[in-house]
C-alpha cells in the first residue's frame, strides 16, 4: 500500500499536527527522502518520538519502511494514477470537520463589527479574502481589502474596538502576515485568523480562529520533478458554511430576542 493511500485511510486518526508534519514532508519530498530520522524530525520541528507515533498511526513499523514508501511516492517507482475517489472522500471528511465547528462566537463578532478589514498573505489568500468580502457585502457588512503592511498601517487610524481584522494564510507562518499581526495587536481591534488546520503562529496571535484542511496532490509521469498542487477548496467551503451559520445566527437572534 502506498503512502498516500495509508494517509487517506487513516485520516480520521491524524491530529492537526500530524497532518501538518505530513504536509511538510510531502511538499519537499525531494529533500525529505534523503534525510535520516533525526534530520526529518528537525525539518518538521517535532521530536523523533512524535514521528514514531505518526508512523504507527499509518501502520508503518520502522523509519526505513516510511522512507521506502516516501521514495516510491516521489517517483522512484512506476507512476500511479491519482485516485479521484480518494480525493472526493477527503473532501467529504473535510466538510464533516467544518460542520462540527461551533460558529456562534465568530458570527457574533462578525455581526458586531462596523467594519471588517481583510488581509491575505499571497494571491490565493487574497482571493479567499475577496470571496469573504463578496459574501458578507451581500449581508450588509462593510468589508475593506488591505493589500500590504502600508495599507494596514494607513487604515489603522480608523480601527474601532468592535471592528474585525481578518488575516488569511495557508500555513499561518508567513513572515509578512506575522509582521502585520504584530502591528495590529497593538491596536484596539478584534482579530480573526483563517489558516490551514495546524498549530501556527498567526492563529496563536489572533483572538479568534477558523481552520480549513488542504490536500497535496503530487505530480506524476510527465510532470516536472517535485511539482504538485495544494487543493484549497476547503477554504471556500468553510466560507459557504460560515455564511449559512451567519444567516442562521441572525434568524435565531431576531426570533428569540437575543441581544445581537
Amino acid at each position: 500500500m502506498d503512502l498516500e493511500k495509508r494517509i487517506n485511510e487513516n485520516y480520521e486518526r491524524l491530529t492537526a499536527n500530524d497532518r501538518e508534519v505530513l504536509n511538510l514532508i510531502l511538499r519537499d519530498k525531494d529533500r525529505t527522502t534523503q534525510m535520516n530520522s533525526p534530520e526529518l524530525a528537525a525539518h518538521c520541528h517535532v521530536s523523533r518520538t512524535t514521528l514514531v507515533r505518526l508512523f504507527k498511526k499509518l501502520g508503518i513499523a520502522t523509519f526505513a519502511e516510511f522512507r521506502l514508501l516516501l521514495q516510491e511516492k516521489s517517483g522512484g517507482g512506476p507512476a500511479s494514477r491519482l485516485d479521484m475517489q480518494e480525493i472526493l472522500s477527503g473532501y467529504h471528511r473535510m466538510v464533516d470537520d467544518l460542520k462540527a465547528y461551533d460558529y456562534d462566537t465568530v458570527c457574533q463578532v462578525i455581526h458586531e463589527a462596523d467594519t471588517i478589514y481583510l488581509f491575505g498573505t499571497g494571491n490565493e489568500q487574497k482571493a479567499i479574502g475577496e470571496e469573504f468580502k463578496r459574501i458578507f457585502l451581500m449581508f450588509g457588512k462593510c468589508c475593506i481589502d488591505l493589500f500590504d503592511y502600508g495599507e494596514v498601517e494607513y487604515a489603522s487610524r480608523n480601527f474601532k474596538a468592535k471592528d474585525l481584522f481578518i488575516a488569511v494564510s495557508l500555513s499561518g507562518e508567513s513572515q509578512s502576515g506575522i509582521d502585520v499581526l504584530r502591528f495590529v495587536q497593538c491596536r484596539d481591534i478584534r482579530t480573526l485568523s483563517i489558516t490551514r488546520w495546524t498549530n501556527n503562529t498567526m492563529a496563536r496571535m489572533c483572538r479568534y480562529n477558523l481552520y480549513a484542511g488542504t490536500k497535496m496532490i503530487g505530480g506524476g509521469e510527465g510532470v516536472k520533478q517535485g511539482a504538485g498542487y495544494e487543493m484549497v477548496a476547503a477554504f471556500y467551503i468553510l466560507l459557504d458554511i460560515l455564511s449559512v451559520n451567519y444567516l442562521e445566527y441572525m434568524r435565531e437572534s431576531h426570533g428569540t430576542g437575543r441581544t445581537i
